[in-house]
């Protein structure tokens, strides 16, 4: 499994709520995306940025997203959003009493 983490501005001046309503937009791209387990979405308004962290199947499965998804986000944001990935061997979920091991 792999772990990307990317970082984007926030929009100047919006506050928590028309951020939140703005994200939930975006829902429907990852419902069903190939690859992707799991999707977690954090905002800090002190500073400015939100961050997207996602785990996918394998890094090709990411590949494939950020291919399509870095020029959008690009557009929207004005600035492409720095992106990290993170081999993840091992995930322990509390909720669901899952543990993955690949």
């Amino acid at each position: 499994m792999i772990t990307s983490i990317t970082r984007f501005p926030l929009p100047p001046g919006l506050g928590r709520a028309a951020i939140v309503e703005d994200i939930q937009k975006t829902i429907p791209v990852y419902r069903g995306c190939p690859g992707l387990i799991r999707k977690y979405i954090g905002i800090d308004l002190d500073r400015g940025h939100g961050m997207g962290i996602y785990l996918w199947e394998d890094r090709a499965s990411a590949d494939a997203y950020y291919r399509v998804a870095l020029a959008k986000m690009k557009e929207q944001l004005g600035v492409e959003p720095e992106v990290s990935f993170l081999d993840t061997p091992v995930v322990v979920d509390n909720a669901s009493g899952e543990v993955l091991v690949r």
